[in-house]
């Protein structure tokens, strides 16, 4: 029960801050300038879009995917909305390889191209472990998958509420932004390989 709530409350506060971030991003695709990157140019806002709106599709499904009664009793639509999770993430992820080149934060390019590579990579992963019928493989690098792409929410809560502890940390602007950008996606994902790794060990104790 405890565990339910805490997800719920997980998934109230994620998506409360994301629509709360979202909803300003709108009025980029019709601004002289885009505040992120680049100019004002067909192109450009095309991106932009497919970015946003393949990142709202990857954050929605995830509540289906990750929700234990969905995915066990209604196994036909979990594998709908895992084909959709998987295509919206490729677009989104396209979408990033064209936009980090041209980030305003530029001591944070190379953390954002290692997480949005790593979701790549865990995207793919997921895709050939369930061919392979390996479920529990399956499981852990949809959740890995995610975690990268919810960096790109959970970046902002640390921009907004903690940034002075890593401007009191590291002595200069870059450094702060560099390390704070890692912290994000490594943290997480180290947590729940090491919870992982306990978990396997225990199993073939």
């Amino acid at each position: 029960m405890v565990k339910r709530i805490f997800i719920l409350l997980f998934w109230i506060a994620f998506f409360g801050f994301f629509l709360y971030k979202l909803i300003p991003k709108y009025k980029y695709l019709t601004d002289d300038t885009l505040k992120h990157w680049g100019t004002n140019t067909v192109f450009d806002n095309s991106v932009f879009a497919l970015h946003i709106f393949s990142g709202i599709i990857v954050y929605f499904t995830a509540i289906w995917q990750f929700t234990p009664f969905i995915r066990n009793n209604y196994i036909s639509f979990h594998r709908k909305t895992g084909k959709l999770y998987i295509l919206s993430s490729l677009l989104c992820i396209t979408a990033l390889f064209v936009m980090i080149p041209r980030n305003w934060c530029i001591p944070c390019k190379l953390s954002q191209f290692i997480v949005t590579s790593l979701w790549l990579l865990f995207i793919l992963l997921a895709y050939y472990f369930i061919k392979q019928r390996k479920i529990v493989l399956h499981q852990r690098m949809m959740i890995s998958s995610f975690i990268c792409a919810a960096y790109f929410v959970t970046i902002r809560v640390i921009d907004a509420y903690a940034m002075n502890i890593f401007y009191y940390l590291f002595p200069t602007e870059s450094t702060a932004f560099l390390t704070s950008d890692i912290f994000v996606w490594l943290v997480p994902l180290l947590l729940f390989n090491m919870y992982w790794l306990i978990k396997d060990k225990k199993q073939t104790a």
